[in-house]
C-alpha cells in the first residue's frame, strides 16, 4: 500500500465516524425537540390495554381526570362505558422489571441455538 491508499481509507474512515456521531446527535435533538410536541399530553393517557381479537383491544383511557372503557379497531374508536376513576386499581407502585437487552438477546440465541442442535441429531 502506497500512502495515498492509506490516506484515503483513513479519510474515508473519519468521515464515516463523522456521519454516525452527527446522525445521532441530529436525532437527539429532534427526538427531544418533537417528542415533548407529538408525543407528551397532560390530560389524556391510556392506562391500560387488552388486545382481543386480531384487530381489537380494550384501553382503558383517562382524558381530563375521568376514565373510560374504549373498543378499539383499525377503523373505529367506540366508547363502551365510561368507569369511576377511584375503583380502578393503581398501577403497581414500583417500577415494572425490564430485561436487559443483552440478556434478552443471549436468552434467545441459547433458544435458538438449542432449537438448531435439536435438528442436527436427527440418525
Amino acid at each position: 500500500m502506497d500512502g495515498r491508499q492509506v490516506l484515503s481509507i483513513v479519510g474515508t474512515l473519519a468521515l464515516m465516524i463523522a456521519v454516525f456521531v452527527g446522525a445521532y446527535y441530529f436525532s437527539k435533538y429532534f427526538g427531544q425537540h418533537y417528542r415533548t410536541r407529538y408525543g407528551a399530553t397532560k390530560n389524556l393517557s391510556i392506562l391500560e390495554s387488552q388486545a382481543v381479537g386480531k384487530d381489537g383491544a380494550l384501553l382503558i383511557v383517562e382524558a381530563a381526570g375521568r376514565a373510560f372503557l374504549v373498543g378499539a379497531t383499525p377503523r373505529e374508536f367506540t366508547l363502551l362505558s365510561e368507569l369511576d376513576p377511584e375503583t380502578l386499581t393503581p398501577p403497581d407502585s414500583g417500577e415494572s422489571p425490564k430485561t436487559d437487552f443483552s440478556a434478552a438477546f443471549k436468552t434467545a440465541l441459547r433458544g435458538f441455538g438449542k432449537k438448531q442442535d435439536e435438528g442436527e441429531h436427527t440418525p
